[in-house]
């Protein structure tokens, strides 16, 4: 069954604001499926994890929070090359996922769903001046 955005196409073109950057800090959040992909400029093979946040960090300060977080969207890339598979078994050995020689193919499903701390880092975009949002460090909660 195909879902009918019609309503959220008829809005002004245009007129739609950025969100916010949210503060600097560590968020609950749930690692909710990943993607394979190499649309890099060197054409490097990465996963994909697209990542939830599931309310306000305890390290946000109250007068720094305004919006809903759990609107929110954020990914968080691993390369797949030998020199940086490293990153991605510590990312699984930290969640729980026993991987004892499976293949990623496998252990990688066992991710999804996996409930983390997020680290939401801030950038300054040097093109534009404007302040973004990025993830850093991914560990389980």
């Amino acid at each position: 069954m195909a879902s009918n955005f019609s309503h959220l196409l008829k809005k002004p073109a245009g007129q739609a604001a950025k969100p916010q950057a949210l503060p600097a800090g560590d968020y609950p959040g749930i690692i909710k499926g990943h993607e394979f992909g190499d649309n890099n400029k060197n054409k490097t093979p990465y996963v994909r994890f697209s990542i939830g946040l599931l309310g306000w960090g305890d390290s946000v300060d109250e007068a720094d929070r305004s919006g809903d977080p759990t609107k929110r969207q954020f990914r968080r890339d691993f390369y797949l090359t030998d020199d940086a598979l490293w990153r991605l078994d510590a990312l699984l050995k930290d969640c729980g996922v026993e991987a004892n020689g499976r293949e990623y193919e496998e252990v990688l499903n066992e991710l999804t769903g996996a409930q983390v701390t997020v680290e939401i880092q801030q950038y300054l975009n040097q093109q534009s001046g404007e302040i973004g949002n990025q993830v850093g460090k991914i560990l389980a909660a």
